[in-house]
């Protein structure tokens, strides 16, 4: 092992007595087939990627094959749309045709869609197959690439068929965001300022007054607010890997409603980042309307999002579309939601037998906003 391949080991997440790293730092992908060589020293990878990481997936495969490990791309087509049952289809197939074995790697190289998708394909493929995660979006950074959460949709929701499986790495490469939209980027920063406002108010902070250097990809600066935000999401995943002792589900803070509102867009209109921070404003209110948070916390949650270019509300929408869609949510018991809400900023609790009474002026906030 070289040591010095290791120093950018932002957190590292332990279920059980298994463990992987998270390793985040700039243009360190040039890397990659010497540290999967030294960590997993597979024979042959299949890295499944899309249209648009195809370059990405390119220079990886160039990586491996320098280190001796034989490389094959699988390109789906890009969009949450395609994060389906009959894509996971298409690359059984090509796994087959290869030939692929228990002992070899799948690797995810793209945004969420790509790493949730792959990561479903290598829980299921031959029962399991090892592998990891290269997220080349701001939203796989944070989100998609940690905690083994792997799936796809239904027309009647998102990720409602997947399972838990941890990947044996996750490497993001902070130098792959300069690609990436100013749109793709923000809807990114949603959930990076999501985990500061479960837990980490000093981060919170930290997004509210150094918006332009971090909005500009600062080399320093943002690595350091990734390494920041993903250690928070490390963190809670080693402790509630399957959500089961009411820890994990507080990432889920803007989610019930951005989920509603995904699926009740067909998952077109709305970023997942755009979604969850409409998402959060929601949740916010409910807390609010619940004698939790303040009107002036609202507002500073709100004027954060916004500086990011995230929307705060959703004008236009069914409000009944989205009480159906919330209806199947996964945190859904009984017809109970269990809500994420927050205390204070920093400080998220969980709630259930929410009224729907309460739900419903919350959603008119969001779809039809007014300053409280």
């Amino acid at each position: 092992m070289n040591p010095a391949m290791y120093q950018d080991k932002a957190a590292e997440v332990n279920i059980g007595e298994s463990s992987y790293p998270i390793w985040v730092g700039w243009g360190i992908t040039k890397q990659i087939g010497a540290r999967i060589k030294d960590l997993i020293r597979p024979e042959v990878t299949y890295v499944v990627t899309d249209q648009n990481a195809q370059r990405h997936a390119r220079k990886i495969q160039i990586s491996l094959e320098r280190s001796g490990i034989t490389t094959h791309i699988f390109i789906m087509e890009s969009g949450e749309v395609h994060k389906t049952l009959d894509t996971v289809h298409h690359v059984y197939e090509w796994l087959a045709k290869r030939k692929a074995e228990r002992n070899h790697l799948i690797i995810a190289v793209g945004g969420g869609v790509v790493g949730d998708l792959a990561g479903f394909v290598a829980s299921t493929y031959l029962r399991g197959m090892p592998y990891g995660q290269i997220p080349t979006t701001l939203l796989g950074v944070m989100d998609a690439s940690i905690g083994g959460k792997v799936a796809v949709d239904l027309p009647q929701g998102k990720n409602l068929v997947g399972s838990f499986y941890q990947p044996q790495f996750v490497l993001s490469d902070v130098s792959f965001l300069k690609t990436l939209t100013d749109r793709q980027l923000n809807s990114g920063w949603a959930e990076a300022i999501k985990h500061s406002l479960i837990v980490d108010r000093d981060l919170f902070d930290e997004f509210r007054t150094n918006v332009d250097d971090i909005s500009s990809l600062d080399p320093d600066i943002t690595t350091n607010i990734i390494r920041r935000s993903v250690a928070i999401k490390a963190d809670i995943v080693s402790r509630d890997e399957k959500e089961t002792l009411g820890i994990r589900i507080l990432l889920n803070y803007g989610h019930t409603i951005g989920h509603a509102i995904e699926v009740a867009t067909g998952y077109s209109d709305y970023l997942h980042g755009e979604a969850v921070s409409v998402g959060m404003m929601g949740a916010a209110y409910i807390s609010h309307f619940s004698g939790l948070m303040t009107s002036e916390e609202i507002d500073l949650q709100r004027n954060v999002l916004e500086s990011y270019n995230l929307p705060t509300h959703a004008s236009g929408l069914n409000k009944l579309h989205l009480f159906e869609a919330m209806k199947s949510d996964k945190k859904t018991v009984s017809g109970n939601v269990t809500w994420v809400l927050l205390e204070r900023i920093g400080k998220a609790v969980t709630k259930i037998g929410i009224s729907d009474d309460t739900v419903s002026e919350a959603l008119e906030m969001i779809i039809k906003p007014e300053v409280i």
